[in-house]
């Protein structure tokens, strides 16, 4: 009778374990930017949009299941900054021309989003749903612009952007309320040639967003040791897939 008795007890905390382990189950769902492009070797710029001056213009665009709000800075020449998206592939010629990742294409598919972040152009995108939804995180990667800059010196200008022993370039993802107030920042390291490493990322690598899960946008901000007079020398450019939200 104890050794039954016991059974139905174990039993009954693992189905209790279980319903309470289903509870906190939350799902995720990824973005997809896969309609905005149908041709192979092609990248998103739009046609019209608002003003910003002379050179300028400024419009948005969202993913497939519009979770997701991207602001985009482009002109008569093309992208000018904020967030793109492309599926390229060119991984060897230099200069900010090329927009293509340093994988030479997405995490989860061949397209993928482009940013270039300035204070002319933030690069900003937005929680559509954030009564719903938090942010967990993205896949993160090097350009090919910054990539060859840093390695090789190849920026297809100066050519004077080869990192040395001490050097790095860091991503920082900052979240804000919807009244535009700072809620916390996370960041990563793109480059890396403290300590004796010369590291440069060239893999897909997850960005962890917890910590700004909560925001209802995002703003990317770059650094580097690697500055000049008119501000930084490295291209400030990276690429970025697979937008992760969670169910609140």
């Amino acid at each position: 009778m104890k050794k039954l008795s016991f059974l139905l007890l174990a039993t009954l905390l693992i189905v209790c374990s279980c319903s309470e382990n289903h509870d906190e189950v939350k799902l995720e769902t990824v973005t997809s930017f896969t309609n905005l492009l149908s041709e192979p070797e092609t990248e998103f710029v739009a046609t019209e949009g608002t003003t910003v001056n002379e050179h300028s213009k400024l419009t948005t665009f969202g993913d497939n299941a519009n979770m997701l709000k991207c602001d985009h800075y482009f002109s008569d020449w093309g992208f000018g900054g904020g967030v793109t998206c492309t599926n390229k592939t060119d991984i060897t010629t230099p200069g900010y021309i090329n927009i293509s990742a340093i994988t030479a294409k997405g995490k989860n598919s061949s397209v993928y989003l482009t940013v270039n972040s300035s204070e002319f152009s933030p690069a900003i995108i937005e929680n559509l749903n954030p009564d719903k939804q938090a942010f967990k995180g993205a896949w993160i990667t090097n350009a090919v612009y910054a990539y060859l800059a840093i390695k090789d010196g190849q920026d297809g200008y100066l050519n004077q952007t080869q990192f040395k022993a001490g050097d790095w370039f860091k991503l920082e993802a900052v979240g804000y309320s919807a009244d535009k107030t700072e809620i916390g920042k996370v960041e990563m390291y793109l480059a890396d040639y403290r300590d004796g490493k010369t590291e440069i990322l060239n893999t897909w690598k997850w960005f962890d967003w917890s910590a700004i899960a909560n925001a209802v946008y995002i703003d990317f901000k770059m650094t580097s040791t690697d500055n000049g007079e008119y501000g930084m020398n490295t291209p400030a450019y990276f690429c970025m897939d697979a937008i992760t939200f969670v169910e609140k």
